[in-house]
């Protein structure tokens, strides 16, 4: 009789207010998800500032941001979006700092508890979504101060990963950087960022499946050609078998960066081990840091025990999401029908999965640690109930503890989803003067899935012109 009331007192009571919070996040980010993919980001703006309190919250500050400046950007919306961005910086240059004494203090808590402190490749995006916005306003220095605060970034994660297999360099940003460079005319620079874009492809086709662009290639070719590089000429002709393309022009290059898909999505992971052997797991962990001292607070606490009963335990994992768009072609029917196809430049999606993929053991060593002090204090608590009260009280006690705790266990899935998976660029030399380009998507089996015409594209001699598109679906 006593478990029955008591699951009937938890399933009327407990698990609907547990679930209320999850369901309306989750369907915020179905209603999201749903406007991109139909193209409509007004919509998907107006839905984000009415869900700046309920969804977000306060210490989803950055996110908000985060998210708000995506979708204003895909609504052409650049000012404003430079704006939010602006705020996204300072609250993750804020929690940057905050979180060396905040993580320390996180271990009885879900890390949803946390204010969200942001990915590095989160943080390297948010300068490059900022630089291109200054590029629709034209405002060319402003985006290459926003390139060179991407630079300055990915320097300091070479000083504090520079020694791990993880995200310290970024293929696109760099790639953009110097397209950025050169149409400004600093020509040294641009040959910098071509160079240091060719090495982080290397790492990229090993880990995320993305090859260097040919079109890149033949970028850093033509600005060593410029400065008189003929070494640097050689050494890159020779390691890609490509050679110099003729650069003799009287017109400029369209540049259309495609932004393609929906980010991967994380969910829990759930598994439930002994106590035992949950602690063996935690002391064959290779911990450093913060997370040694986490682990030896739960060990001094975990000496005291010694039991079989279950923990149960949540870990984020990655999901991706479907669509069927993978490629976009450029023509321009006026012009004998010049064509280009666009390759993949930038797989933000795996590079999501592979971050996760090198601190999952911090998290789970974390995960763990808390796992088994949770179920030590509340053998503790039971007992104390039991001397006091008697063992009716002590099973409620235990019964609603391990309830609450199993109930409440969730990993932190928090990331920026407003993000593409991939983005993609087409590249077509062009006359100088205004042009209509058809852009044409295309599916995994080159069907076409949906076409869209770009009017009053304007190309100028010697300089690059960026447009924007974005499919979701």
């Amino acid at each position: 009789m006593k478990q029955i009331c008591f699951r009937r007192l938890f399933y009327f009571i407990l698990v609907p207010v547990l679930l209320a919070g999850c369901a309306t996040t989750t369907n915020y980010y179905d209603n999201l998800n749903k406007l991109l993919t139909q193209g409509k980001f007004s919509d998907a703006v107006a839905l984000n500032e009415g869900s700046k309190d309920d969804i977000y919250g306060k210490k989803n500050a950055l996110l908000y941001y985060l998210d708000r400046g995506m979708l204003l950007h895909y609504n052409g919306n650049y000012t404003e979006s430079s704006l939010s961005f602006e705020k996204a910086k300072k609250y993750s240059e804020e929690y940057f700092t905050k979180s060396i004494t905040t993580e320390a203090s996180t271990l009885l808590i879900s890390d949803n508890m946390r204010p969200y402190y942001g990915e590095d490749f989160e943080q390297a995006l948010v300068r490059v979504f900022c630089a291109i916005n200054y590029i629709f306003l034209n405002q060319e220095d402003d985006a290459l101060v926003e390139a060179r605060q991407v630079d300055q970034f990915l320097k300091t994660l070479k000083v504090n990963y520079g020694f791990k297999d993880v995200y310290t360099e970024d293929a696109f940003v760099r790639y953009l950087m110097g397209m950025l460079y050169e149409n400004k005319g600093e020509i040294n620079d641009a040959f910098i960022s071509y160079r240091q874009a060719l090495d982080a492809y290397k790492y990229y086709v090993k880990n995320y499946g993305v090859s260097t662009p040919k079109e890149l290639v033949y970028d850093a070719l033509k600005t060593a050609k410029k400065l008189g590089f003929s070494d640097e000429i050689r050494e890159i002709e020779q390691e890609y078998q490509l050679k110099q393309k003729d650069t003799a022009s009287a017109g400029g290059e369209l540049v259309v960066i495609h932004y393609n898909g929906l980010c991967p999505v994380k969910i829990d992971h759930f598994f439930e081990i002994s106590f035992g052997k949950g602690w063996v797991y935690v002391e064959n962990m290779d911990v450093k840091g913060e997370e040694e001292q986490q682990v030896e607070q739960a060990r001094a606490i975990v000496n005291s025990i010694a039991s079989d009963e279950q923990i149960r335990l949540a870990f984020p994992k990655y999901v991706r999401e479907n669509y069927a768009v993978q490629n976009l072609g450029v023509k321009v029917t006026a012009l004998n029908g010049l064509s280009s196809t666009g390759v993949m430049a930038e797989d933000i999606g795996a590079i999501a999965i592979k971050g996760l993929e090198d601190r999952i053991n911090r998290i789970r060593a974390k995960t763990i640690a808390r796992g088994v002090i949770k179920f030590v204090l509340a053998q503790k608590v039971t007992s104390k109930v039991k001397e006091s009260s008697g063992e009716v009280s002590a099973w409620f006690a235990k019964t609603l503890l391990k309830t609450v705790s199993a109930a409440t266990e969730a990993s932190d899935k928090r990331s920026w989803r407003s993000l593409p998976d991939k983005i993609n660029l087409a590249r077509i030399s062009l006359p100088e003067g205004t042009h209509s380009v058809e852009v044409k998507f295309y599916d995994k089996s080159n069907n076409e899935v949906k076409n869209q015409v770009l009017n009053n594209i304007k190309i100028v001699k010697g300089k690059k012109t960026f447009v924007a598109l974005r499919t979701a679906n």
